[in-house]
């Protein structure tokens, strides 16, 4: 059972909506108020909190729209988009990915150096953190430390 299916909602499902389903599932199913059957309650109220974090988080739900895509043949979504779920779309498909596996090379694409080999490979993002001189090694915080304690080295 997929998380629309827990929620009881369409996938089109506008936020004000996804939340009201919420709030009526968590009243049906909240332990407090199913003592009688607690055990079925529990599970109940998890698969509920679990799609609900997921389905109100916008980047958390586009990345299971995509999963239920990816594994129903990437059929067609039942309704357009909204605007700011566009925006998010777009600006997913342009941000750039961390690799924690290669964290230097990450840094390099974002700041223009890469600090295990100290090579400069994107001079323009490099002299947008210099901006008085061009430093050899972005991290330097010889200036920052001179500006905060009020004195030069």
């Amino acid at each position: 059972m997929n998380y629309y299916e827990i929620l009881g909602v369409e996938r089109n499902v506008t936020p004000k909506d996804l939340k009201k389903a919420y709030k009526k599932l968590a009243k049906k199913w909240h332990p407090d108020l199913n003592k009688d059957n607690l055990k079925e309650a529990e599970e109940k109220m998890r698969a509920i909190n679990v799609a609900y974090s997921t389905l109100s988080d916008e980047v958390a739900r586009l990345d299971y729209d995509k999963k239920l895509d990816a594994g129903a043949g990437a059929q067609k979504k039942s309704a357009r988009p909204s605007s700011a779920t566009q925006a998010k779309k777009t600006a997913a498909k342009t941000s750039a990915k961390v690799d924690f596996g290669n964290i230097h090379s990450s840094f390099e694409s974002f700041f223009g150096f890469n600090p295990k080999t100290h090579e400069v490979s994107n001079e323009e993002k490099l002299n947008t953190f210099a901006q008085d001189k061009r430093k050899k090694n972005p991290l330097d915080t010889t200036d920052f430390f001179e500006k905060f304690m009020g004195f030069k080295k």
